[in-house]
């Protein structure tokens, strides 16, 4: 298995700080690096990297789901 992945470790993205990278996913034709992140509220999940750099994913669920009753 390929080690050339980026270290995404200590990046942020949005309210989504990286912790370490958890394992690898395979697919059919690629294979991509899955990290765990802890968002500002404290909450942790598991997140592709190509997702968070496509800024995908820049907070957790309970955090957006508080953004989206903000808006009503």
């Amino acid at each position: 298995m390929s080690t050339d992945f980026k270290d995404e470790v200590g990046n942020v993205y949005g309210k989504l700080t990286v912790i370490e990278r958890v394992r690898l996913t395979r697919q059919p034709s690629r294979t991509r690096a899955v990290f765990k992140v802890r968002c500002s509220c404290g909450k942790e999940m598991n997140v592709s990297g190509n997702l968070l750099r496509k800024k995908v994913f820049k907070e957790c669920g309970t955090c957006a789901q508080a953004w989206e009753k903000k808006d009503d």
